[in-house]
């Protein structure tokens, strides 16, 4: 390749830059307010390639090709190759072009990737990784005013979540402004984050889209419509932002009306102590809507010491033996079959049924009797709502909440 630098803005490309030039060049270009867009035509003009600018989640920033045609886009995993990969690796867009890309970062934030159209000779290769630092810059740029123009928005959804004294109306109107719709069907949700990338973390909710509170490790946002797909789809966004580590996500129940959204974040807030708890004994589990609870959607509204009273009453004799209640929870599980408890819990058949008489002595009941049934499953689901409570209490103080507004439970 020709190495051919940009010249500053309106003159002719020069004959003989380095790629650190060509990179200081655009560097320039970034802080004397140009956008991405200035920066991929530099880019395709230097190169002759045609360029391209991705988020991380696979959607169009940027490009260098005249508008009118139409918007390509890659897949997310495609992104996480990118961010994967040491080096500019080879991807194919949803239009079936041939394209080198290179991942846009700063420091460990990740804003996306940039493209240039194959064939891309190794010669190119560092022009494409040059113009990554005036796109970051640029990306770096957006997010702080984002952010700042956001801190209204964050304040209000504190103000949803907790509580207030303002009317429902004057809710409903101030929500509106920032893209919630109160006044519809509507759910709070909660996220939690245990990765390293905190920065990152802090704007992974408005960088998907959203209007949201960030604090710490946690999040909040209201869920239009309160569908459980909607919940997954900005858990997957947002994981997409901070890359390493885990994002976890729980929804209340639907609700209809600003005087309710804070009792819907305050089970999305029990949820998410029950998923955590369920994500370190199971490893696996992601998102846990509040449609998807079953029987544990009457028992979140129950307060702790009624739970308690409930446990003890029908599980009590077993409190100290975690075996047995472990057994006891495999046994209902597989309608009483010893050989899935046995596997379940690495035990002998024999062991199993040992355990199966200890229970039905103990609790003075058979626990494939259809009434006890009933009763020990809900039991085991309230025992398991206080054990996430006692291990990672919602953070809105507590079960209950003293703030105007926010209704108790009975």
């Amino acid at each position: 390749m020709t190495s051919r630098p940009i010249a500053p803005r309106g003159g002719p490309v020069s004959p003989a830059a380095t790629p650190e030039e060509f990179e200081r060049e655009l560097n320039q270009l970034t802080l004397g307010g140009e956008g991405w867009s200035a920066i991929l035509r530099r880019l395709a003009a230097h190169t002759g390639h045609a360029a391209w600018l991705f988020d991380v989640h696979g959607a169009l920033l940027a490009t260098s090709v005249p508008p009118g045609t139409e918007a390509p886009n890659v897949r997310a995993s495609d992104v996480a190759q990118v961010f994967g990969a040491e080096r500019p690796v080879p991807l194919t867009m949803s239009d079936g072009r041939p394209v080198r890309a290179a991942a846009v970062r700063a420091d460990r934030r990740r804003f996306g990737i940039v493209l240039l159209a194959e064939p891309v000779s190794p010669p190119v290769v560092p022009y494409l990784l040059a113009a990554t630092t005036a796109l970051a810059i640029e990306a770096v740029r957006r997010d702080a005013a984002a952010e700042a123009g956001s801190a209204a928005g964050a304040d209000l959804v504190d103000e949803l979540r907790c509580g207030t004294l303002r009317a429902p109306d004057d809710l409903t109107r101030a929500a509106a402004r920032f893209g919630m719709r109160l006044d519809a069907p509507h759910a709070g949700a909660v996220f939690d984050y245990d990765g390293p990338h905190v920065r990152a973390w802090a704007t992974a909710l408005p960088r998907a889209g959203v209007t949201a509170l960030h604090q710490g490790r946690r999040a909040w946002t209201v869920l239009p419509g309160g569908e459980d797909g909607e919940l997954e789809r900005l858990r997957e966004r947002a994981q997409a932002v901070v890359g390493d580590g885990v994002v976890r996500a729980a929804s209340g129940p639907v609700v209809n009306g600003a005087d309710r959204t804070a009792n819907s974040f305050r089970e999305a807030e029990v949820l998410l102590a029950l998923l955590l708890r369920r994500s370190s004994t199971r490893g696996d589990a992601l998102v846990l809507p509040y449609g998807s609870l079953g029987l544990a959607q009457l028992l979140v509204t129950v307060p702790p010491e009624r739970l308690r009273e409930f446990v003890e009453r029908h599980l009590g004799p077993l409190l100290p033996r975690e075996d047995l209640i472990r057994t006891l929870r495999a046994w209902l599980a597989s309608s009483g079959s010893r050989t899935a408890v046995a596997d379940a819990l690495h035990l002998h058949r024999n062991s199993v049924g040992y355990r199966v008489g200890q229970i039905k002595t103990l609790l003075g009941v058979d626990p494939l009797d259809p009434e006890a049934i009933v009763l020990l499953q809900a039991a085991l689901t309230a025992q398991e709502l206080l054990l996430a409570l006692d291990e990672h209490d919602p953070v809105v103080g507590g079960w209950f909440s003293d703030r105007p507004g926010v209704t108790k439970r009975p």
